[in-house]
C-alpha cells in the first residue's frame, strides 16, 4: 500500500493553524474537532454557513499521514476550496467530470506516488467507476469526509439517493474514520445520517445556528413588489446579493428587467450550459456584477463572505433551505440583509412542484417524500406569516431554543401588540387532548369552531365538550394561536408527514392554569370591502365553491341547460375567492357581462352574502371595488377567449405554473382552465397534468366518495393531495362518465 510524504513536526494545533492557514486562533469548536479526528474517532459536526467547517477536516489531513477522501457533491465548492488549498502550498486535487482523460490519470498518478494530501471527488464518481476496487485500493486512507452530509437523509432538505451508498465506505474502510459535515440538521435528520452511513460510536458537535449579523424580514409579496426590490438592491450601494427565484422562466425575467433598470445583474439556473454558468459565478465571485439572480442550484460551497444580502423573490420551499440560502449572507460576520417575499400564489407553484416528485426508475410518486415536502412547506408558511421572533422559529426547527427579542428581525424591530390568550389556548389543547391527540391543527380547528365535516360526524368528535367552543374567534385567529403553541414549545407536531398535534409536560402546565399564554396578535384589519381568499382560507373558499355550484346546478336545471352556460368553474372560483357583496364587485368578475350581472347578479349576491353571515365575515361592506388577481387583459377577454389562450400555451409544452407566469395569473386559474377544457372534450391527456399514480388514487376516492366536494375529497385523500391535481381528475372522471356525474350532482 501507497505511503505518503512525512509531514513536519510542530508542537501545537495553534502552531500548525498558524504555519498552514495563517490563522492565529480556532473558531469555537474547531480545535475540540480536529482532537477527535486525530483520535481517530467517527464524528458529526453540524455547523453553520461561515463557522469554519472544511478546517476541521483540513488541518487533521495535513497533520497525519496518508490520504483524506473529502465527498462532496458540488464542483463547483471541490474547485473553490482545492485552490484555496493550493493557494496555501497544501497538496490537494480533485476528480470530476469536468477534468479530460489525461488529467484524470495525471492526478491519479500523483494520489497513488503519495504526492496528494486531500483529494475531493463527487459520490458518485467515487462509488460508481470501480474506485474502491481500483488504484484507491492500493492508497492508505487516513480519513474520509463528507461533506453536504444532510444528502443522505430523506427528512432532509436536499436528500439525494446517491448518497445512501455511501454506507459502502464503511465496508471498504472499516478502520477509516468518518466525519460527516452539514449547516443545517434537525435531530432526526443528524440521527438519519449516522445510521445510513453507519458511523460508530461518533463524537457529536453541534454549534448554535444562530447567526446575529443577519437581519430577517418578511414582505407582503404584491404588484409593487418588484420595486421594493429595485430599492433595496439600490440602497445597498453596489454591495454584492443573491436574488433567489423558483423557477428558470423568472430568474431570466427578473435578470433582464434588473439589467433595464441599470443594475449589473446575471442569471444563474440549471438551464443554462456549464461553461456560461461557470463564467457568471466567476463574474460574481470576482465582483464584476452586482447580483445573481438564481435558482436554489446556485450557491452551496460558494465561498464568498461579502454577500451583503439575499432575497427570496419567491417562496422557498422548507426552512432548512431557507436558512442555507438566506445563510450565504454575511459569511464575514459583518451586518447583512436577509428578505423573503410572501404571496399566497407560490404556495400553489410548490405544491405543484411537490406533486410532481417520482421515482426517476420507475416513475411512481414518491409519496414518502411528497408527504414530508408537504408538512415541510407548511412550516415555511408558518415562519412567514409568524408574529414571533423570526428566530424563536428558525432555530426551534433545529432544536435549539431561543429566547426572542432578537432585536435585528422585523418582528422584533417592529413588535405586534402582545395579548393574553390563555383561556383560547387551554381550549385548543383541551380538544388536542379530547382527540387523543391523533389530528392536526386544521381539524382541531374545525372541531372548536363546530364544523359539520363528514370526517367529524363520523369519528363522534360533533358530541366532544370542546366542539364548537371556539366559534367566537375566526380560523385565522385559532392558526395564529396554534403556531404560537408551537413556536413557544407549547405543543409539540410530528414531524413524519402527518403534522400530528402531542401535549408536552409545558401543555399541562397551561391547561392546569400554572403557566399563562401571551401572544403577538395582528391588528385587527377594519376592512369596508371583504379581501380577497388567499390559500390560508382554501377550505372556506372551497365550501363557497361548493355552494355555487348548487346554485348553478338548480338554475340551470330549471332553464334546461348545462351548469357551465350560467357560468364557468373559473368564474365559480373567482367568485368563491374573491366574495363580491356588490353588483359593482360582481361584474368585475372574469365571465360576468351586463347580461349574466342583469340575469344572475342578485342572486349569486344573495348566496355569497349568506354564507359569509353564516361564517360571521361581514355581509355588508361600502361599495368599493375589489382587486382581482387577473391581468387587465384577462379580464377583457370572454371566458373561451380566456381558456383558447391558456390551451394555446399548454400546446407549446408549457407546464401550468409556466403558463400562470407567463399570462400573470394565478395557478388555480389555469389549472381551472385545464379542467374546464378536459371536461368540454379539448385534446389534454391527463398524465401531462397529474402522475397516473396519483390519478389512481384520486379516481378511487372519487369512486369510494364521489366527485360531488372537492373538500371531501381532499379530506379522503390526504393534504398530500393538492385541488387543484383533485380538480383536473374530477375534470375528466366527468368528460369520461358523464352518468355517474349527473347521478351525483342530481342527489346534491
Amino acid at each position: 500500500m501507497v505511503g505518503s510524504s512525512a509531514t513536519p513536526q510542530l508542537p501545537s494545533l495553534e502552531s500548525a493553524l498558524k504555519h498552514y492557514f495563517g490563522y492565529d486562533s480556532f473558531r469555537p469548536g474547531q480545535r475540540q474537532i480536529i482532537e477527535k479526528t486525530l483520535q481517530n474517532r467517527d464524528q458529526l459536526v453540524v455547523m453553520p454557513t461561515g463557522g469554519g467547517k472544511s478546517l476541521c477536516y483540513q488541518l487533521p489531513a495535513l497533520l497525519k499521514p496518508g490520504l483524506t477522501i473529502v465527498v462532496s457533491p458540488l464542483i463547483a465548492l471541490m474547485q473553490d476550496q482545492v485552490q484555496a488549498l493550493q493557494d496555501n502550498g497544501i497538496a490537494a486535487t480533485f476528480l470530476n467530470s469536468s477534468l479530460s482523460g489525461t488529467e484524470l490519470r495525471e492526478r491519479e498518478r500523483a494520489i497513488l506516488e503519495g504526492e496528494t494530501k486531500l483529494v475531493y471527488i463527487a459520490p458518485e464518481r467515487l462509488l460508481n467507476e470501480g474506485m474502491l476496487s481500483g488504484w484507491m485500493a492500493q492508497v492508505y486512507v487516513a480519513a474520509i469526509a463528507i461533506d453536504e452530509a444532510h444528502c443522505v437523509s430523506e427528512w432532509g432538505h436536499d436528500f439525494r439517493p446517491e448518497y445512501r451508498q455511501l454506507r459502502q465506505l464503511r465496508q471498504w474502510f472499516a478502520n477509516v474514520p468518518i466525519m460527516a459535515l452539514t449547516a443545517t440538521a434537525t435531530e432526526r435528520v443528524r440521527h438519519d445520517i449516522i445510521t445510513q452511513l453507519e458511523l460508530t460510536d461518533p463524537f457529536v458537535h453541534s454549534t448554535s445556528f444562530n447567526r446575529p449579523n443577519l437581519y430577517y424580514e418578511v414582505r407582503s409579496k404584491h404588484k409593487q413588489s418588484y420595486r421594493e426590490l429595485l430599492d433595496l438592491i439600490r440602497q445597498q450601494e453596489g454591495a454584492a446579493g443573491i436574488v433567489y427565484c423558483l423557477s428558470r422562466k423568472r430568474v431570466d425575467e427578473l435578470t433582464s428587467r434588473l439589467q433595464q433598470d441599470g443594475v449589473a445583474a446575471l442569471p444563474y439556473h440549471a438551464g443554462m450550459d456549464n461553461k456560461l454558468r461557470a463564467e457568471h459565478q466567476s463574474r460574481f465571485i470576482r465582483d464584476d456584477v452586482q447580483v445573481m439572480v438564481a435558482t436554489i442550484a446556485f450557491g452551496m460551497g460558494i465561498n464568498k463572505p461579502d454577500v451583503r444580502f439575499v432575497v427570496h423573490y419567491d417562496l422557498p420551499r422548507n426552512i432548512e433551505g431557507y436558512y442555507q440560502e438566506s445563510g450565504r449572507a454575511g459569511r464575514d460576520g459583518e451586518p447583512a440583509h436577509c428578505v423573503l417575499f410572501f404571496g399566497a400564489g407560490d404556495i400553489k407553484t410548490v405544491e405543484f412542484l411537490i406533486s410532481q416528485k417520482v421515482d426517476p426508475a420507475t416513475g411512481e410518486p414518491l409519496e414518502a417524500e411528497q408527504r414530508i415536502a408537504t408538512q415541510q412547506l407548511r412550516r415555511v408558511i408558518d415562519y412567514a406569516q409568524a408574529t414571533e421572533c423570526r428566530r424563536i422559529i428558525q432555530l426551534g426547527y433545529f432544536g435549539e431554543s431561543f429566547p426572542g427579542n432578537c432585536n435585528n428581525c422585523d418582528n422584533c424591530r417592529h413588535p405586534k401588540p402582545i395579548e393574553d390568550w390563555t383561556i383560547e389556548a387551554q381550549k385548543f389543547l383541551s380538544c388536542i387532548a379530547r382527540v387523543r391527540e391523533r389530528f392536526g391543527m386544521n381539524y382541531i380547528i374545525d372541531v372548536l369552531r363546530g364544523s359539520k365535516s363528514q370526517r367529524i360526524l363520523q369519528n363522534g368528535h360533533d358530541r366532544l365538550s370542546t366542539y364548537g367552543i371556539g366559534k367566537d374567534r375566526s380560523a385565522d385567529e385559532w392558526k395564529m394561536l396554534g403556531r404560537s403553541l408551537i413556536h413557544q414549545g407549547l405543543v409539540d407536531e410530528t414531524t413524519d408527514g402527518y403534522s400530528v398535534l402531542h401535549l408536552n409536560e409545558l401543555s399541562w402546565e397551561v391547561l392546569r392554569k400554572q403557566r399563562t399564554v401571551a401572544i403577538a396578535v395582528l391588528p385587527k384589519l377594519i376592512a369596508t370591502t371583504p379581501a380577497p381568499a388567499s390559500n390560508q382560507d382554501t377550505e372556506l373558499v372551497e365550501d363557497l365553491f361548493q355552494r355555487l355550484q348548487k346554485l348553478r346546478k338548480r338554475l340551470a336545471d330549471e332553464q334546461s341547460v348545462p351548469p357551465y352556460v350560467v357560468f364557468q368553474n373559473a368564474s365559480l372560483r373567482e367568485m368563491a375567492a374573491t366574495q363580491p357583496l356588490t353588483n359593482t364587485q360582481f361584474a368585475s368578475i372574469s365571465g360576468v357581462g351586463s347580461r349574466k350581472l342583469e340575469q344572475y347578479g342578485n342572486v349569486f349576491l344573495a348566496e355569497i352574502r349568506a354564507f359569509r353571515q353564516e361564517k360571521g365575515l361581514a355581509s355588508s361592506p361600502q361599495p368599493q371595488p375589489i382587486p382581482i388577481a387577473t391581468s387587465r387583459e384577462a379580464i377583457a377577454l370572454y371566458p373561451a377567449d380566456t381558456h383558447l389562450a391558456t390551451f394555446k400555451l399548454y400546446q407549446q409544452g408549457l407546464k401550468p405554473f409556466e403558463i400562470a407566469e407567463q399570462r400573470n395569473l394565478r395557478l388555480s386559474t389555469i389549472t381551472s382552465h385545464l379542467a374546464e377544457l378536459i371536461e368540454m372534450g379539448y385534446d389534454i391527456p391527463l398524465e401531462t397534468l397529474v402522475l397516473p399514480a396519483r390519478q389512481e388514487r384520486i379516481v378511487a376516492a372519487i369512486q369510494a366518495i364521489g366527485a360531488d366536494s372537492r373538500r371531501r375529497l381532499r379530506d379522503y385523500l390526504g393534504e398530500v393531495f393538492g385541488y387543484d391535481e383533485i380538480n383536473l381528475v374530477v375534470a375528466w372522471w366527468r368528460r369520461n362518465h358523464p352518468a355517474q356525474s349527473s347521478s351525483s350532482e342530481s342527489q346534491r
